[in-house]
């Protein structure tokens, strides 16, 4: 009878498990669904803002911003880390710290000199454990409506810091299907690595802004709308980046809570069979006694 009652609470655990993964699954597939129809326009509006700075640039080869190309002879690196917020996504963090951890023994990165800015939980509480830096500066949860705040927080760090940073680099996941998301490192400072990798994309993706510096007026000097148009620039960038990291995130938690639910009705199915055969067996047991008596 014991064994009865075990079986039984255990089979009601399995349910109440199953409900709430197969409740997060339905979340974030919705969640991903919506965020999907976003994507085009982000990525036109980060692809034409950038062809519009290369071209403009063209007309003042000697512009020089000393915030996106620093000359400094001693390093003060930025390191921005997009991780999750909530957990239960699989291996999406895990991937991105062990590709971070890589990057930084392989080219020998001296964290002494740099500062860490996390956006999400999960991040921060990683680089907390792992104490790493010189200063850490942690961003609030990443959600869709979060998404242009924390770009412009981010953009602001980079562009207002007392000090120019030698270099900017993220961290971050991308999602390169539905069902493979990979972490990836992007280089922002010195700002000519983001004009080549920007240009290879303007060539390869339909869409791109193909019109000639000809078609505009320009009232103020190339160089005085250079120095709004970078910021600007920098800003679409970090916005892709974080809407990248969220859409991955979500497809990655949908994976796991499929994953989840999918096992949870395996356990349930296998526990209310040894149920049933424990069941009939007392049931057989019982009516056996009852005939023996006679």
């Amino acid at each position: 009878m014991v064994q009865l009652v075990q079986l039984r609470s255990r089979i009601k655990a399995i349910e109440t498990i199953k409900k709430i993964t197969h409740a997060m699954r339905l979340i974030s597939m919705s969640t991903h669904s919506r965020l999907k129809h976003k994507e085009e326009p982000l990525r036109t509006y980060k692809l034409t803002i950038l062809a519009l700075f290369n071209k403009l640039k063209k007309r003042a080869p000697d512009w020089h911003d000393p915030i996106f190309s620093p000359s400094l002879s001693e390093p003060n690196n930025l390191i921005i880390l997009m991780g999750s917020s909530k957990g239960l996504c699989g291996s999406f963090n895990t991937a991105l710290f062990n590709h971070f951890n890589l990057y930084l023994k392989e080219n020998s990165i001296d964290l002494s000199t740099t500062t860490i800015v996390t956006v999400g939980k999960r991040a921060h509480s990683y680089i907390i454990e792992h104490k790493l830096g010189k200063k850490i500066i942690p961003l609030e949860e990443l959600t869709s409506a979060t998404l242009n705040p924390i770009s412009h927080k981010l953009t602001e760090i980079i562009v207002k810091n007392p000090q120019p940073y030698s270099s900017v680099m993220v961290f971050s996941n991308f999602l390169k299907s539905f069902f493979i998301q990979k972490p990836e490192t992007t280089v922002l400072v010195p700002l000519n690595q983001v004009n080549e990798k920007s240009l290879k994309i303007q060539q390869e993706e339909e869409g791109a802004d193909n019109h000639s510096l000809e078609e505009y007026r320009w009232e103020q000097q190339p160089e005085d709308i250079l120095e709004i148009l970078v910021k600007q620039c920098l800003d679409a960038y970090l916005q892709h980046l974080l809407f990248q990291s969220l859409l991955a995130e979500h497809a990655s938690r949908f994976l796991s809570m499929d994953n989840s639910t999918r096992n949870a009705q395996n356990l349930l199915e296998k526990t209310k069979l040894d149920y049933n055969k424990l069941r009939q067996t007392k049931i057989t047991k019982e009516l056996s006694e009852l005939l023996g008596s006679y």
